[in-house]
Parts: structure tokens; C-alpha cells; sequence
């Protein structure tokens, strides 16, 4: 009887340990699988690589995501920060929209160049509108131009009228996209020029504005939904800034060298630097369904819209 006993207790003792093993198994999985997601995913919790074996981009980075519900259709390296250059501009749109609805300022406000974006449109390197120092421009002109043209100084124009001084923009930018929680994010202009700084040893060096693919995505989702208005302006090909004509850099609007009709493109935004490559943020609305496309360090001006369309077959089909 009292072997019996014995053997009892030492049966219940070993189904004990092997619950408890059993249990620290289960708990070791667990937290594994949450690093292993947690190294996938930002900090907002959208994959950096998702199907990303199913479309061959050659891009450095790349993401498609449903605009109703921020859906994730496609990921390629979605969560590493690279250089975006003037796709920054989306940003300053939304704020400067944010500021014309909080009544700060009107379409009608108008701010003057100071010499030093005088001295910028005056560089054919980069995109920009003729300007006259002592002239007023139109928040409503300067919009269209960052837009449209991707002009340079009229986004440091628009910095000025809704904060008075660029750095002040440049904080206020920072800010929202901490809001949004957007931690891959360096912004150190207005509108995605490069700049240049010497460091400790005395070396110039060049920096620029820094987002992931997700980051980009969020920001032109963020802008279509609460300011669809903007879409009235990313889909005009052509327009003028004071007798000038502005040509848009998104090559796939209607009228424009890469038109498709089977891709009813309305936005958003284009961008390039040496240090990006050719980049573009594009939106897109077919059969009732809104898709945001980001292609990042495409090789040239052309691949960035043909891997934009194998994206968007990919994201409709």
C-alpha cells in the first residue's frame, strides 16, 4: 500500500515537470515570435517585407497599402530609412492645408522671398518658379507650384506664411511626424533639397531627409484622407506660375509621356537627388478601391514609373 502510494506521488510528480516544461516551452515560443515579428515590423506595426517575393521591383524599398484601412498589400524593405528628396513636399502640403483649415492663414495670404530663396531660384539645378525679391506670392500660387512643379523655393515660401521662418516649419514637421509616430524619420529641410554641413574634422557632408516606405505611406494616406482636395492639384499635368509654364514631374498623369488609361493615376508625388534616386509616392483609384504605392532608390526616371505599375497590377489584381 504504501508503494502504491509512493509510485502515485511520483507519477503525479513527473506529470507536474513535464506541465511545467511543457509551459516554459510554450512561453520560450512566444517570445520568440514576438522578436521575430517585432524585428519585421516598425513601430507602427506594418511589416517591412510582406509578399515581397511575389513582384520583382528593382528598387531599394517599396510598399503598397490600401488607403481605406492602411492595409498592407506589399512590402519590400518597408521599414529602412532612406533619402526621400521632394516627396518631403507631401508633408508641407498637409500642413500647410492643416493651417488654411485651423484659419491661421487663407489662400489668399501672401509672403515675399528672402534673398537666400531668391539665391535658390536662381540655381537651374534645382526645381523652382521665377521669383522677384519685393513681390508678394499667394499661398494658393506657392501651393500649386510645390505641387505641381515640385518648386523648391515656393515650399520655403509656404514654410514662411504658415510659420514664419523655415526652422519653425521644420519643427513643426518633426513634430507631426512624431504624432504619427514616424520613427524612421530625419528631416533637416523644407522641401527635400540635400544639405550640406561641415563636421567636427572640418569635412562637408551631406545630409538629407530620411523616411521608410511605410513612413512615406502613412504621411500621403494621412493627406488623401483628411484633405482629398489635394488630389484636385497632384492630378494636373500642366499649369502656369505667372505666364511660365509648370510641367509635372509625375510622368504617368493624363497628357504626360508615361499615361496609361489602365492606370487612372491622380497623385502624388515625385522625388530626386543623387544620394535618393528616383523616387515616387502614388495613389491610385480603381473600381472603388484607393491604393497607395511608394517606390524608393528606383535607377532612373522612367523604372520609378515602371515598377510603380507592376505594383499597382500587383495591389488590383
Amino acid at each position: 500500500m504504501q508503494r502504491k502510494k509512493l509510485g502515485d506521488e511520483m507519477r503525479h510528480a513527473k506529470k507536474k515537470s513535464r506541465k511545467k516544461f511543457l509551459w516554459i516551452i510554450g512561453i520560450a515560443i512566444i517570445i520568440i515570435c514576438f522578436f521575430l515579428w517585432k524585428n519585421d515590423h516598425g513601430p507602427n506595426g506594418m511589416p517591412s517585407n510582406y509578399h515581397a517575393d511575389q513582384v520583382n521591383l528593382n528598387v531599394k524599398a517599396a510598399v503598397a497599402i490600401d488607403a481605406k484601412n492602411e492595409n498592407v498589400i506589399y512590402a519590400k524593405n518597408a521599414n529602412q530609412s532612406l533619402p526621400i528628396a521632394s516627396m518631403t513636399k507631401l508633408l508641407t502640403a498637409y500642413l500647410t492645408l492643416k493651417a488654411i483649415k485651423e484659419k491661421k492663414i487663407s489662400w489668399d495670404t501672401t509672403v515675399s522671398p528672402t534673398q537666400e530663396i531668391i539665391n535658390l531660384s536662381s540655381n537651374p539645378d534645382y526645381a523652382g518658379v521665377p521669383l522677384s525679391l519685393g513681390q508678394k506670392y499667394t499661398v494658393r500660387e506657392l501651393y500649386d507650384a510645390a505641387l505641381i512643379k515640385s518648386a523648391n523655393n515656393a515650399a520655403r515660401m509656404l514654410a514662411i506664411a504658415v510659420s514664419g521662418s523655415e526652422t519653425n516649419f521644420l519643427n513643426q514637421m518633426r513634430q507631426q511626424a512624431n504624432k504619427w509616430k514616424l520613427y524612421n524619420v530625419k528631416l533637416v529641410t523644407v522641401d527635400g533639397l540635400p544639405e550640406k554641413n561641415k563636421n567636427f574634422l572640418g569635412m562637408t557632408t551631406t545630409i538629407e531627409n530620411k523616411m521608410s516606405a511605410n513612413d512615406m505611406a502613412i504621411i500621403a494616406r494621412k493627406l488623401v484622407t483628411d484633405y482629398p482636395e489635394v488630389l484636385s492639384t497632384t492630378k494636373v499635368a500642366k499649369s502656369d506660375f505667372r505666364n511660365t509654364l509648370m510641367t509635372n514631374s509625375n510622368k504617368m498623369l493624363s497628357g504626360l509621356s508615361d499615361y496609361d488609361p489602365n492606370y487612372p493615376v491622380d497623385g502624388l508625388k515625385t522625388g530626386t537627388t543623387d544620394g535618393a534616386g528616383a523616387c515616387f509616392t502614388c495613389t491610385m483609384n480603381k473600381n472603388n478601391k484607393r491604393v497607395i504605392t511608394v517606390i524608393l532608390g528606383a535607377q532612373n526616371d522612367n523604372e520609378r514609373f515602371s515598377e510603380t505599375k507592376k505594383l499597382l497590377n500587383y495591389s488590383f489584381n
